[in-house]
């Protein structure tokens, strides 16, 4: 847990929240002769002698003028870049300089007014109402995290490494780390993994989740003599023996060799995946590691410089066998995922041929899918396989901007009901993986920045821990996605809202009859300008106002 959390006390019962009668249209008078100031509005007629900015009767004002704002009850000139001035405008920046607003006193706003992010704001009234219903149980959270894959040396030399290391797990939550097999390909760099890991694990205060997975076998063991594929799927798979049988054993001894190595700096993994997208061979153009396996052994009929080849592949059950019987005896044993198919649309034809006594976890990632358009259906569908196998479901790599993220994210853990997410691109450097709004950190030769996927799933990783469970949270608007997850100790419930909609939401929270006795709300704008920005308290009527392409998290205690 992270050192930003607090201790909940109480249990959170699953019982709408009345929806209060709001201020939302122009008002009553609040106060004094000020007639008009901070009124809700729509338009600067609905304001007499102010103007209505960001949806409120008041008046424009410089930081330092203390006249611009004197006339007007509690009120100060609250900058243009304050972080309550942004969360009145829905994450937006107001233009400068600034805006008469009163900040929050002690005693509370007041009546008709609740305070956010520090700045007493006009209540508003809810068009989407969301209902927590903690008897209706799913899965155990497992953890969120990401893959250091290719740039461990980029991070362990570049000179704010303590600093980044804090944003990579202090600040995050991030409590899974994927690995890349580096083992024979390049041996010595195991030792600035273990420095990841261990500082991993300093911050943390445990080790954290380890998936080792295996981008190819190593050259040796490859037909084309590579780790790297390109247009070639009739050499880009695992080599045969003189017998022509392939070689399963030879991959079995990289297997237990790279465990070996590991365990001498320091890893050992929870969990291993023999083969990354084993259905993918690199198109032209596109050169990355991989190794074609079928879902047993076969042949295909491939394109191989524009004429039909059939070509025999190695089984990815047969693979998976070799390797789990060889690695039986270990000190340590990990455990197996699979399939980690480039998509949840191809498990299906290799979980035929699995035997799920050898594995622990069903893998896939979230490539080749419309976040728009995603197959509802087929994701229920593989929760119920998963369900008849008895096998929790990890979404084990995707990588993409921070909207397509947020719903992936939903998708993966409220429709599918994955344990576990993570995403492929934890930190790289500013000319790589492209973009820069598909990856979580963004290094820089002398500094590093935070990009809004970081944001995304910060929302679930910092405020929910590895075993706790998701329960019911039913919103009755499709432009507003919701999840819900709930302590062991049954004392803290956290929420995350999505709006992936270009309309503002706001949302009336059914958290219990009783007001909560503390809470904290988190926001990220991706539209605006907000990051992870706390925004305070739930307000007493428990309305969120959720702005265009944004996630919010409610955490709140009885």
């Amino acid at each position: 847990m992270t050192t930003s959390r607090f201790v909940l006390g109480g249990r959170v019962a699953a019982v709408l929240l009345g929806v209060y009668a709001l201020a939302c249209g122009p008002s009553e008078p609040r106060v004094g002769t000020q007639t008009n100031w901070l009124r809700s509005c729509e338009s600067s007629a609905d304001c007499g002698e102010f103007k209505c900015l960001c949806g409120v009767c008041t008046r424009r004002c410089e930081d330092g003028d203390e006249l611009a704002c004197a006339d007007l009850p509690e009120a100060s000139c609250v900058p243009d870049d304050d972080a309550g001035a942004t969360a009145l405008c829905g994450g937006n920046r107001p233009l400068p300089p600034g805006l008469c607003l009163p900040e929050c006193p002690v005693e509370g706003c007041g009546e008709g007014l609740s305070c956010v992010a520090g700045v007493c704001t006009p209540n508003l009234e809810p068009g989407v109402q969301v209902l927590v219903d903690e008897t209706r149980r799913f899965q155990t959270f497992a953890g969120v995290g990401a893959a250091v894959a290719y740039w461990t040396a980029e991070v362990t030399q570049h000179p704010r490494k303590q600093e980044m290391f804090d944003a990579m797990f202090s600040d995050t939550g991030f409590s899974v780390l994927r690995l890349r097999n580096d083992y024979e390909e390049s041996p010595d760099d195991l030792a600035e993994i273990a420095e990841v890991h261990d500082a991993a694990s300093e911050r943390l205060g445990r080790a954290p989740t380890i998936i080792l997975n295996s981008a190819s076998p190593p050259s040796a063991l490859k037909v084309n003599g590579s780790t790297y594929c390109e247009a070639n799927p009739d050499t880009c798979t695992l080599t045969t023996l003189p017998d022509g049988s392939f070689d399963y054993q030879g991959l079995a001894d990289h297997w237990r060799a790279s465990l070996e190595a590991y365990a001498q700096v320091g890893i050992e993994p929870d969990y291993i995946s023999i083969q990354n997208n084993p259905n993918y061979v690199p198109v032209a153009g596109e050169p990355i590691e991989a190794c074609r396996f079928l879902p047993t052994e076969g042949s295909e009929v491939v394109i191989v410089d524009g004429a039909e080849t059939t070509v025999d592949y190695p089984g990815y059950a047969q693979a998976l066998d070799a390797v789990h019987a060889e690695i039986d005896d270990l000190p340590f044993v990990p455990q197996l995922v699979a399939p980690e198919t480039t998509s949840f649309t191809q498990v299906a034809d290799y979980a035929v041929e699995l035997d799920f006594e050898k594995v622990t976890a069903i893998a896939h990632h979230m490539y080749e899918v419309d976040p728009a358009d995603l197959d509802l259906s087929e994701l229920s569908a593989l929760s119920e396989f998963a369900a008849e196998q008895g096998r929790p479901l990890f979404q084990s790599e995707m990588q993409a901007d921070a909207l397509t993220t947020a719903l992936l994210m939903h998708a993966a853990f409220a429709v599918e009901g994955v344990e576990l997410f993570v995403h492929n691109g934890f930190v790289a450097p500013a000319n790589s993986l492209g973009s820069g709004d598909d990856v979580l950190i963004r290094l820089t030769e002398d500094d590093f920045v935070l990009e809004e996927p970081y944001h995304v799933m910060r929302h679930y990783a910092a405020h929910i821990d590895p075993g706790w469970v998701r329960v019911a949270a039913d919103s009755d608007s499709e432009n507003l996605l919701t999840s819900a997850w709930i302590s062991p100790d049954e004392e803290m419930l956290t929420v995350v809202l999505t709006n992936p909609s270009s309309a503002e939401q706001v949302a009336a929270l059914g958290l219990g009859a009783q007001q909560p006795a503390r809470s904290r709300v988190t926001r990220t704008s991706l539209s605006g300008v907000e990051r992870s920005q706390s925004l305070g308290e739930l307000p007493m009527d428990g309305i969120v106002r959720v702005p265009s392409h944004a996630v919010v998290t409610v955490v709140v205690e009885r």
